[in-house]
């Protein structure tokens, strides 16, 4: 695809709305266009779309309601399209255009239109197919660069893997839920997400936790068919017999993980890169979270092995041509302030998305004073609306917070999900971060969009100490 045919980088994830079909620039492409079930071949018909051969998926809801309530539901329908264009990247599907039909007053329809690709994932763990090695290594650097952008994908399955020629890519953030900074764990018992059950960890199986290292189990288990599929493909039919065992409600690697950790342990005896890959998957898929390997560490195993005819490290990255802001970025996140110096020096603009974010999250007071030096605000927001300093206090680096509350940071700014620095501190056992944040007049009941003050996320992970602080403080207001 050729990125004149498509959206500027401001305007591609904002739906336009369209009030009658002759005005959409797109339509079914040949005699069987539809893919599933709201998802169809198009080909572009109008002004700069004419002739790009994309896919279409749609949602329609019949019951939109009206008033706030539909504008509700049309910004959670947009949010797709937004994570899709801040989750760009060489090995992440591409989003070509939005938009809302609007026909009817109480009815939404959605549309996400994004490149076409070849087959999926499933498509090459089947009986005379056979996943590339290196496809290994090009979902696992896709995964560090979206959890590394604040991204979860929560839905990764074969039928997510997209293939385009022999190039992987990562499609359906439909379920994503993006924000920078570690994940706040949280349990909301009065709703279960939506999400293929198959390969869900274990604890978005039971409701709770749905963090990046719950896409790390789900990977997991992709890997896993992946190298059955590369090395014994008659150990396929035995993990689906595992998986669908004891069960009404099909396959499922959370409902029978232990069987899996047995039935790996003493049935699946293999050698060299393969064993290591093994080793890897059983790590990725342990059953208690705080136990999985991070997406970065997975990738550094996955990039020391050896295989003799075909590299497992993703070589994707040679021909791709970085801009001045892209270096700034890629240099915050580093934490080289040299790098970051030059960047600027060559005309990169310091108020680049996440620059600020990538520096408070990884600890860089220098870098975050610079780019301050520079004209950045210190409340400027991330695509969720979080700050710096939420990013900051979430990651346990104190020294930033610090920092950026002497530089007049709001203490009390919200995210979309309506999180304060307190929030995430609390929730990430940061004690010493949590008593800077009230000294500074973070507010003790400040509630996110469901109703939970920073006390709540301490007590569902039993983080005495933090509990403590909170109370003690709260005693001491009254």
């Amino acid at each position: 695809m050729h990125n004149s045919c498509h959206e500027s980088d401001n305007d591609s994830f904002r739906p336009r709305a369209y009030s009658k079909d002759s005005e959409i620039p797109f339509a079914p492409d040949g005699n069987s266009p539809l893919i599933d079930t709201n998802v169809e071949k198009v080909k572009g018909t109008l002004g700069r779309f004419k002739g790009l051969k994309c896919v279409r998926k749609t949602i329609i809801d019949h019951q939109a309601g009206d008033g706030p309530s539909q504008a509700a539901k049309k910004r959670k329908l947009a949010q797709e399209a937004k994570i899709l264009h801040f989750a760009k990247h060489h090995h992440v599907v591409e989003l070509v255009h939005t938009y809302f039909v609007e026909e009817k007053a109480n009815r939404i329809m959605f549309s996400v239109v994004m490149e076409r690709a070849d087959a999926n994932l499933d498509d090459f763990l089947r009986p005379g197919s056979q996943p590339r090695l290196q496809w290994f290594g090009c979902l696992i650097n896709v995964i560090c660069h979206i959890h590394g952008s604040g991204i979860r994908h929560r839905d990764i399955k074969p039928s997510n893997i997209l293939l385009k020629g022999d190039k992987v890519l990562l499609a359906d953030f439909g379920l994503s839920l993006m924000g920078l900074g570690k994940t706040i764990p949280t349990t909301y018992q009065n709703r279960r997400p939506a999400r293929t059950k198959e390969y869900c960890a274990p604890e978005v199986e039971n409701g709770s936790t749905r963090g990046r290292s719950a896409d790390v189990f789900s990977l997991g288990a992709v890997f896993l068919e992946m190298l059955l599929s590369q090395a014994q493909p008659a150990s396929m039919k035995k993990l689906q017999l595992i998986l669908k065992s004891s069960s009404e409600e099909g396959s499922s690697y959370a409902k029978h993980i232990d069987q899996v950790h047995k039935w790996m342990m003493e049935s699946l005896h293999l050698t060299g890169w393969q064993n290591d890959i093994v080793s890897l998957c059983q790590r990725m898929l342990d059953p208690d979270r705080a136990k999985r390997p991070k997406a970065g560490h997975v990738s550094s195993e996955l990039s020391k092995l050896l295989v003799s005819d075909e590299p497992v490290h993703c070589t994707c990255t040679a021909d791709l041509v970085l801009t001045e802001d892209d270096k700034l970025v890629k240099a915050c996140k580093a934490r080289s302030e040299d790098e970051v110096k030059h960047a600027l020096k060559l005309g990169a603009d310091p108020n680049t998305l996440n620059a600020i974010h990538y520096a408070a999250e990884n600890g860089s007071v220098n870098i975050v004073g610079l780019l301050l030096e520079c004209g950045v605000d210190v409340d400027a927001p991330n695509p969720t609306d979080q700050t710096a300093l939420q990013c900051a206090a979430r990651n346990g680096c104190e020294d930033v917070v610090k920092f950026l509350l002497e530089k007049g940071a709001d203490v009390n700014a919200r995210d979309e999900n309506d999180h304060t620095a307190l929030h995430g501190a609390a929730g990430q056992d940061n004690s010493d971060i949590v008593k800077m944040l009230l000294d500074a007049g973070a507010d003790l009941d400040a509630e996110d969009l469901d109703g939970n003050v920073a006390i709540d996320f301490a007590e569902r992970r039993k983080l005495e100490k933090i509990i403590d602080i909170l109370e003690n403080h709260q005693t001491d207001d009254a």
